[in-house]
């Protein structure tokens, strides 16, 4: 075999940009420069699933804690605009900026899922509160569990306001709290 010649090391005038001009400003601060930001916050109704429960907020089995959507996204309509958020954050000693935010979105949905092999196979029957299977040939129904997402924008956040807006949507939906009491 013969072998190919050594590759020369990249010049040090490459086009390459340098990573100064790719901020475009030195003036840009992770936090402080930020327009913006987006929370989703996933709820898990039933059982679940063991490979995605780190990653939500699981309220248990049972027909008693499916959420009431509609009555969550009618106190999430109440939190959209510019509002004074100190109730539902936590604002540290010393902490001089303001506490009116803009939320410009805060949306509930149920999205269900159904695993499309087992759909083909059986019935399935699709409801505002969950999703059952029923297979024909053994007569059997199971039971699909749902997930509850929360969809937040906002220009800035306390710390903590997400949790307690979605703490607090979610006992709307369990009937704990009325969306008045948003």
């Amino acid at each position: 075999l013969a072998s190919s010649p050594p590759v020369a090391p990249p010049s040090s005038s490459s086009s390459s940009p340098s990573p100064s001009s790719l901020s475009g400003s030195n003036e840009f601060h992770a936090r402080e420069s930020c327009i913006g930001k987006r929370y989703v916050y996933t709820i898990q109704e039933g059982q679940g699933d063991p490979m995605t429960a780190r990653y939500r907020w699981n309220i248990g089995r049972g027909i008693t804690k499916r959420l009431n959507v509609d009555r969550m996204n009618d106190a999430a309509q109440r939190l959209q605009g510019e509002h004074d958020f100190t109730s539902f954050g936590v604002v540290e000693d010393g902490d001089d900026r303001p506490t009116r935010k803009r939320m410009r979105r805060l949306e509930v949905s149920r999205i269900v899922t159904v695993d499309p092999i087992e759909a083909a196979s059986v019935g399935c029957v699709i409801d505002t509160n969950h999703v059952t299977t029923t297979n024909t040939t053994t007569n059997t129904t199971t039971r699909r569990d749902t997930v509850v997402t929360i969809v937040a924008e906002c220009d800035r956040y306390l710390y903590n306001m997400m949790r307690m807006i979605c703490g607090t949507l979610v006992q709307v939906g369990l009937g704990r709290l009325s969306p008045d009491d948003v």
